[in-house]
């Protein structure tokens, strides 16, 4: 096993942050431009249009749950190039598709080669940051996700508007083609398997796909994920209903993505010297005001603010949750760590607009964030009585793990 520097800022670790970055741009990227390529190209209605993009998500969560099983038994290395090469080899089968059924296919393809990718490089890159560095490490790397939530849905608009979808394809082309080289050049931290493990390599129950440990907190993330996914679906027809400007739009995933870069540094720093309770409490508090403030909303400048209560919220709570779910699980769980977190907050973010959507026709879009504001709290609730209340996230027994972690990491050498 090799351990991890105590350097945090290597070479390694930037690959791995601009992996990520790239990753999650064409991610959001083609979010949007599949939905508008397939009403275009097909003529289909909104609703095929939505599951032609979204059948992606279910493409990750098909790959997410063996990938964080099996990583460590096939390679960390080769997965992550696996996942990377199908990453960008897909990218050329879009613009052939000849009908709505090849297309969704290609978007579920390249879903699980998404899902393959994002849990090998969160795998890889939780191994190259120190112990006690953890929640800093895991807040820079996960600010990637952050700026690609600005950036992709900016560049998609922009190629829509103009009707340019053949040169949006190009750029993800050529974006999956830097993440290829990246993870070609990246140096990846291997794990030893043990003779206990190899006998268990085979057989198939629940505790190996998903690490009970991390269960609690990935189930917070995943409250975050119903009320991030409001926003993701809907924010753009509710500011068109209150007849507002672009802000629903472009502006308003802006503010989101700049005070999310402000906070999830700090927050980092708070979860490494400070314990998790510190940053989980305020990150839910931050999720319920800019649910209830989007309810709110009846200006373009409610919903900015809206946009930085979101960032400074959600934001920091789905960095935390990543870097605790990792923290609560053993060396050996590392990837089944990494898979639970996505897995749970993936599900949350997908089936957030199946729970709160029905809602819109009944009662209007403000009903939906009110409701998603309530579930903040629920996951204040949550929180308190699994983990809060047991002093799971303190400063003393949060370095108890880390010295556990040490020797389990001296017994593997």
């Amino acid at each position: 096993m090799a351990v991890s520097s105590k350097k945090l800022w290597t070479k390694d670790y930037v690959f791995g942050i601009g992996i990520n970055l790239l990753v999650y741009i064409v991610h959001f990227l083609l979010m949007l431009w599949s939905t508008s390529y397939a009403i275009v190209n097909w003529g289909v209605d909104i609703g095929m249009a939505g599951l032609a993009s979204g059948i992606f998500i279910v493409g990750a969560l098909v790959a997410r749950i063996p990938a964080g099983r099996y990583i460590d038994f096939f390679g960390r290395r080769k997965m992550l190039l696996a996942g990377t090469l199908l990453f960008f080899a897909v990218t050329f089968l879009y613009l052939v598709a000849p009908g709505v059924g090849s297309f969704m296919a290609i978007r579920f393809i390249h879903g699980l080669s998404f899902g393959m990718t994002s849990t090998a490089v969160s795998t890889v890159v939780a191994a190259l940051i120190p112990n006690s560095q953890m929640g800093t490490g895991i807040g820079y790397f996960t600010l990637g996700v952050t700026l690609a939530s600005a950036i992709g849905p900016y560049m998609a608009m922009s190629f829509v508007n103009l009707h340019m979808f053949t040169a949006a394809m190009m750029v993800v082309m050529v974006l999956s083609g830097i993440i290829f080289l990246l993870s070609l050049f990246m140096r990846v931290p291997e794990r030893r398997i043990s003779e206990t493990e190899r006998k268990e390599f085979r057989k198939v129950h629940i505790s190996y796909f998903f690490a009970k440990k991390s269960l609690q907190i990935a189930f917070v993330a995943m409250v975050g994920g119903v009320c991030y996914s409001t926003v993701l679906s809907f924010l753009g027809e509710y500011a068109n209903s209150l007849g507002m400007s672009s802000v629903g739009g472009t502006w308003f995933f802006i503010c989101f993505a700049f005070t999310s870069l402000i906070c999830r540094p700090i927050a980092g720093w708070l979860l490494d010297h400070k314990g998790g309770s510190i940053v989980i409490y305020p990150a839910l508090v931050l999720t319920f005001l800019s649910m209830m403030t989007l309810a709110l909303a009846r200006t373009d400048w409610m919903l900015l603010a809206g946009g930085l209560l979101l960032g400074a919220g959600y934001g920091t709570l789905t960095a935390a949750c990543h870097a605790l779910s990792i923290h609560c699980a053993p060396i050996s769980q590392i990837g089944v760590a990494t898979s639970t977190y996505f897995v749970l907050l993936d599900l949350g973010i997908g089936v957030g607009p199946y729970l709160l959507g029905n809602l819109v026709t009944l009662y209007g879009f403000s009903a939906v964030y009110v409701c998603a504001a309530v579930l903040s709290l629920f996951g204040i609730a949550f929180y308190y009585i699994e983990l809060g209340r047991h002093s799971r996230f303190t400063t003393q027994r949060m370095e108890e793990d880390r010295v556990l972690k040490l020797k389990e990491a001296a017994e593997m050498k």
